[in-house]
């Protein structure tokens, strides 16, 4: 089942990538064979595109499908993406020390919590 957010997301990465090949959703929906309203329904997270019409707009848009995924946010929750974004790329003894210091956070603010 795909959420409401699973649509806007999807759409907003097709309008970016439309937008970085200085194309209008017109000159899309020609290349793709859909009509202007269609492409407009799938960037405003209306529509949700077929699997063809996916895979025309990927081909299209010049757009690898792993770029695609990993370029979409991970949650639905902008702050634990940052902190995804931020150990995205981390070494293994950087991810321990994240590890480290988020846990003696979270146990700082429940000491910190719990005095008030």
């Amino acid at each position: 089942m795909i959420l409401e957010t699973d649509k806007k997301i999807i759409g907003n990465k097709f309008k970016e990538y439309r937008k970085s090949k200085q194309l209008t959703q017109f000159e899309l929906a020609e290349k793709v064979g859909l009509n202007e309203k269609q492409i407009s329904r799938i960037e405003a997270g209306l529509n949700y595109p077929t699997y063809l019409t996916f895979v025309k707009l990927l081909d299209v848009l010049d757009v690898n499908i792993l770029d695609f995924v990993q370029s979409a946010p991970l949650t639905n929750n902008p702050l634990q993406d940052a902190i995804m974004h931020l150990t995205k790329n981390a070494d293994n003894i950087e991810l321990k020390t994240y590890i480290d210091v988020l846990k003696s956070l979270k146990r700082n603010l429940k000491n910190f919590k719990g005095s008030c």
